[in-house]
């Protein structure tokens, strides 16, 4: 595929200077303008760029990486951040008058689900990452006071899936930390 995008970019290039070249060409040389020619002309080159817009819509579309249906997640685990921890539980997210009873830095979740994260914070802005057993990071979002990102992950293998916090929040920003084990 990046061969393909690299060719399609060399080509288009080449038509682009093509053009230009044969207008700066063409200035050099003093004659009248015919405007029913020139219309039909412009109105050519309209519908001759939209035809090329619209075939590589058509060809990219279907390649992006999102599904087409947005299915109903199988599980949906609240990620709430205050002060430098993550807190990851299933139905009610805690609130700052619960989060002594409702807080949980752990969460269990089957191989193969989809699984939603609406992430939000009570206190200051922090980055939701979500590393795979072997460092990887797998997706992050941004977490911010007062608004929900969601997002959603497939976790292809069992093992224990670290959550850390990417912007710094704090003096104790590197302990910010949530586990997801995948069983």
């Amino acid at each position: 595929m990046p061969v393909t995008a690299f060719a399609v970019f060399l080509i288009s290039t080449a038509i682009i200077l093509a053009v230009f070249a044969m207008v700066a060409r063409s200035t050099n040389v003093h004659r009248d303008v015919d405007s029913a020619r020139a219309k039909r002309l412009r109105l050519l080159f309209l519908v001759s760029l939209s035809l090329i817009l619209l075939t590589f819509l058509a060809l990219t579309l279907p390649r992006l990486p999102y599904s087409v249906d947005a299915s109903t997640p199988e599980r949906v685990l609240h990620a709430v951040g205050k002060q430098c921890t993550w807190s990851l539980t299933d139905g009610t997210p805690p609130t700052l008058e619960n989060w002594d009873t409702a807080f949980s830095p752990v969460a269990r979740v089957s191989a193969g689900a989809v699984v939603e994260f609406p992430v939000t914070t009570l206190d200051v802005n922090h980055g939701f990452s979500l590393y795979a057993p072997d460092g990887r990071l797998l997706a992050q979002t941004q977490a911010m006071p007062g608004y929900v990102n969601r997002l959603r992950v497939v976790f292809d293998r069992p093992g224990t899936y670290t959550v850390l916090c990417l912007e710094f929040c704090g003096m104790a920003h590197h302990r910010m930390r949530g586990v997801v084990e995948v069983q």
